[in-house]
């Protein structure tokens, strides 16, 4: 299995197109959107903006950014690109006899959520660094706040949300690579789905969060976490994504084995 891993890793870092548009460009982006608005202030008010001293739960609130259509698009593409690169070139027929069909698909998804992980503390960092330099250029310190006894357990539970909700749609758009051996048709219906998910909610609000739907448990789970919601909605949140997480894991593995690969 390491072997696998490692194998999958450099076909990633081989493609630097992939790795950073599908998988590293959501933080930066995020980064670099912060400092743009920061300097809008700056232009406008001739004065520094004053950045957020609980650094730990302004980290935490960063990582919202997994909600987003726009950020999960770059990371589905990145995920079924990882996927599909296989069906493109034909070389499923010359991978499964060596290692096995399960094994490569859980290398795969497990490079996948590796990176993944890596983007969400990316994001944590940059928005860490960019407090304290905002500190430091209003007030000559990079001073904040006292760590507070529940910042590092909100930064925590934050860090879990945005992991599963990126890991349930990263299990769905590998199935639907699988299931039609295409990217746009992997790509397309889920950040589709993300849209209509975010109009839905901006009409509706809280009065759907129960659909069983990965966007609204997560954002139901933030809710939970940051407006006090009440305990068992983030349970039934958690529960949804992690449902969501297995069954598109399992249907992606049963569909991927009954395939017939000696032609692809």
């Amino acid at each position: 299995m390491n072997a696998l891993l490692s194998t999958e890793l450099l076909k990633l870092q081989r493609q630097p197109g992939v790795l950073f548009w599908g998988f590293l460009s959501v933080p930066a982006a995020a980064l670099a959107f912060k400092i743009a608005l920061e300097s809008f202030f700056f232009l406008r008010s001739g004065n520094f903006p004053q950045g957020n001293t609980d650094t730990l739960r302004s980290a935490a609130q960063s990582l919202g950014i997994a909600g987003n259509p726009i950020a999960q698009l770059l990371f589905v593409i990145g995920v079924s690109s990882v996927f599909y690169v296989e069906y493109r070139f034909s070389t499923w027929r010359n991978l499964v006899p060596r290692a096995g069909r399960i094994p490569l698909l859980a290398a795969k998804f497990a490079v996948c959520l590796l990176f993944m992980l890596i983007g969400l503390v990316l994001t944590v960092v940059g928005d860490m660094i960019l407090n304290t330099a905002l500190s430091l250029l209003r007030d000559g310190t990079g001073s904040s706040a006292p760590v507070q006894a529940d910042g590092i357990l909100v930064l925590t539970a934050a860090f879990v949300i945005a992991f599963l909700e990126l890991a349930s749609l990263a299990a769905i758009a590998a199935t639907l690579t699988i299931i039609f051996r295409s990217m746009i048709a992997a790509v397309v219906p889920v950040f589709l789905v993300g849209i209509a998910c975010s109009i839905l909610q901006a009409y509706f609000g809280a009065a759907i969060a129960a659909v069983p739907m990965p966007s609204f448990a997560a954002d139901a789970a933030r809710a939970w976490l940051f407006a006090g919601a009440e305990g068992p909605y983030g349970v039934t949140s958690f529960g949804t994504l992690l449902a969501w997480l297995l069954a598109a894991t399992v249907a992606g593995s049963l569909v991927f084995w009954r395939q017939p690969l000696n032609t692809e």
